[in-house]
């Protein structure tokens, strides 16, 4: 089925939110729920009941900052997604520094810095999902 912006993806979007921060978490759940091009199927704030979510509920986008406290080098996460859903599209969002580690890293199909505006955060989600399903 053709989504709405003319692709072979269908909307809405299905998304988990990952981040150790409960308020960012909350916050960019709080922000995709406005919309209806995404839909939250989950939110954990540690990799383990992220990757428990990936395993469950194949999402089309995982949105992860990566510095997540149980992940010395957090950008593995990313690499354990694509393990479990190959198809599961990984927008990064951090900092300028996480972000630039994050560009060399195979599996990553956006990136978002926190400074974001809320159209931003739904507009990224929509292009790594187009760019993993591509």
């Amino acid at each position: 089925m053709a989504g709405m912006d003319g692709s072979n993806q269908s909307l809405p979007l299905r998304v988990v939110v990952v981040d150790a921060d409960d308020l960012v978490r909350e916050s960019l759940v709080g922000l995709l729920g406005i919309g209806r091009r995404v839909t939250v199927v989950g939110a954990a704030a540690g990799a383990e009941p992220a990757l428990d979510l990936v395993r469950r509920l194949h999402p089309d986008v995982v949105v992860v900052d990566p510095r997540l406290p149980e992940l010395a080098g957090g950008l593995d996460f990313i690499g354990r997604v694509k393990t479990i859903a190959d198809a599961t599209a990984v927008l990064v969002v951090g900092s300028a520094d996480i972000l630039e580690r994050a560009a060399a890293r195979p599996g990553v199909d956006g990136f978002l810095r926190k400074t974001f505006r809320p159209d931003d955060l739904t507009d990224a989600i929509l292009a790594a999902g187009r760019r993993a399903a591509g």
